[in-house]
């Protein structure tokens, strides 16, 4: 729902615009790396909302992170990306073409965003887990070097 009123809230201001401000309109060749960056974002959005890790489907250069925590940073990065789809459409619209490849900065904060957000939100828990972690393999050391001895 929130979504929605977003979205409905960003594509009444941006058709505003549109009108109001169609003397401006600078729609020139350079208006092709907003749109795609557009269609990525879309794209990466999409999948990172329906991209599921399963445990033990893991590389050894992965993230430290478990499949839960994976899953639950893939829903912040694709909040972020389409949260911040809608700020590409002035990019596309309206600002001079050198300036239009600022879109790409827009990309990466959008992708980086969702990532540092969850990071914050949950660093916590991440930090617990990797102290049981750090614990465990320190009591399973333990048990190993007694096993040596007895």
């Amino acid at each position: 729902m929130n979504f929605f009123i977003y979205y409905s809230a960003t594509i009444f201001m941006n058709i505003v615009a549109a009108i109001v401000f169609h003397e401006y309109i600078n729609i020139t060749i350079m208006s092709i790396i907003p749109v795609f960056v557009f269609a990525l974002m879309l794209f990466q959005a999409f999948y990172f909302r329906h991209e599921k890790i399963e445990n033990g489907f893991r590389t050894a250069y992965g993230s430290n992170l478990n499949e839960d925590e994976e899953n639950r940073i893939h829903t912040y990065i694709s909040n972020s990306l389409f949260i911040t789809i809608p700020f590409l459409v002035p990019f596309a619209l309206f600002l001079p073409s050198g300036v239009k490849l600022i879109s790409l900065l827009i990309y990466a904060l959008g992708f980086i965003t969702g990532d540092i957000v969850f990071r914050i939100k949950n660093k916590s828990t991440i930090h617990k887990r990797f102290d049981a972690e750090k614990e465990e393999l320190k009591r399973q050391k333990e048990n190993e070097e007694l096993g040596k001895w007895k």
